[in-house]
């Protein structure tokens, strides 16, 4: 990682907003002590080994496993920087076909005066971690995919957020001043924590509508790790002994089942669409107006020797729910499949793209007011 994307991030922060700390300079000597081998450090290896050893706290890689080891594989540079008049440290981390993604952790010193009104609620190691090596860790906008500032863990109520969460499991209201945000996921969801969840469980609601209470640790290490791909991740792409070197051509860039047929193909499509349907609640239904039936199946030949099939679907949710509403739902069952999955975005909307472990690939495209989806088969042996 060089200089160039720390100051284009820096840059973005506003005139005079940030300043970027660069190893052997005048403001390196006066960077928190705790930080002082990061300052010194020459390069990025030196810069990473210093950081990663600051989070050591104890039941942290019990809490936050997978986080852990993107922060082992993942991390290409950190750098100190002066953010508003608080010591930052910037991480940047790689993410598959993109650039890097960039991550703020604050300061200890800025953790405010006061605990947050619900500190308690949150497990011990992760109260250490906020106390003693970030008071806060997220993205670049403060508040996405991590747990934001101990000093910004407000109340609803405070905050203009919904003055009430639904809990439908429960089927009661979480009033506003009860419950407490701790962080934002993908398309604007919220993570809290309140005294009227069960212990050991976090809230994550969109629109003031709570899906249900997740266990407060797997889904804090989900979030922090949301989008990024291990190494252990990248499953083998199946070969046999007798594929001619033009289907091995085909292979590096289309994952190929010798074994799948294109009825196989169909019924796995299906499949994989009625679990997603079912798992919403069936409140999403297949769209049937203008030229979409519900279903479009079609052949994708790569070559002369291989087939694909690729299924497209138009979804309509409920009125009067957004469409974009409806797709972190979506990744989020998704990921408690433990499917990698990579988002990006074009002219055309946002894309998040999941990857079953046999190859299947998961395509959501979503705009203001259309939801899509698209399956793919790997490749088979044309008959």
């Amino acid at each position: 990682m060089d200089t160039t994307d720390f100051a284009r991030v820096v840059a973005e922060f506003g005139s005079g907003a940030a300043l970027l700390v660069e190893p052997g300079s005048a403001p390196a000597a006066h960077v928190p002590t705790r930080w002082s081998r990061i300052a010194a450090g020459r390069d990025a290896a030196d810069r990473c080994a210093a950081t990663t050893a600051l989070w050591q706290v104890d039941g942290l890689t019990e809490m936050l496993p997978r986080f852990g080891l993107v922060l082992a594989e993942c991390l290409e540079d950190v750098r100190i920087c002066l953010l508003r008049g608080d010591w930052v440290l910037l991480y940047a981390l790689r993410k598959p076909f993109q650039p890097a993604e960039f991550r703020i952790g604050w300061d200890p010193e800025t953790f405010g005066r006061d605990q947050p009104a619900y500190w308690y609620a949150l497990p011990d190691p992760l109260r250490g971690f906020l106390a003693r090596i970030h008071a806060g860790f997220t993205d670049l906008d403060g508040v996405s995919y991590g747990p934001i500032r101990p000093r910004d863990m407000l109340a609803y109520s405070e905050l203009g957020l919904p003055a009430s969460i639904r809990n439908w499991q429960a089927a009661e209201d979480i009033p506003g001043d009860r419950a407490m945000l701790l962080a934002q996921g993908l398309g604007g969801t919220r993570y809290f924590v309140s005294p009227d969840l069960p212990p050991g469980t976090i809230g994550w609601e969109a629109e003031g509508q709570l899906d249900r209470p997740l266990d407060f640790p797997e889904t804090l290490d989900e979030l922090m790790s949301y989008g990024f791909q291990l190494r252990a991740e990248l499953p083998p792409r199946p070969l046999t002994t007798d594929v001619s070197l033009e289907l091995l051509e085909v292979e590096r860039a289309v994952a190929w089942n010798p074994e799948l047929t294109e009825h196989v193909a169909r019924e796995r499509i299906r499949t994989l669409i009625a679990d997603l349907l079912h798992a919403l609640g069936g409140q999403l239904r297949l769209c049937t107006r203008g030229d979409d039936n519900g279903e479009n199946v079609l052949p994708c030949g790569d070559t002369d020797e291989l087939d694909r099939l690729e299924a497209r679907y138009l979804l309509e949710p409920p009125a009067p729910d957004a469409p974009g509403l409806w797709a972190p739902l979506i990744a989020k069952f998704w990921e408690q499949h433990d499917w990698p999955i990579t988002i990006s975005g074009d002219t055309r909307g946002v894309h998040i793209t999941a990857c079953t472990p046999d190859w299947f690939e998961l395509t959501l495209s979503y705009q203001t007011q259309t939801l899509h989806l698209r399956l793919t088969s790997p490749g088979f042996t044309r008959t």
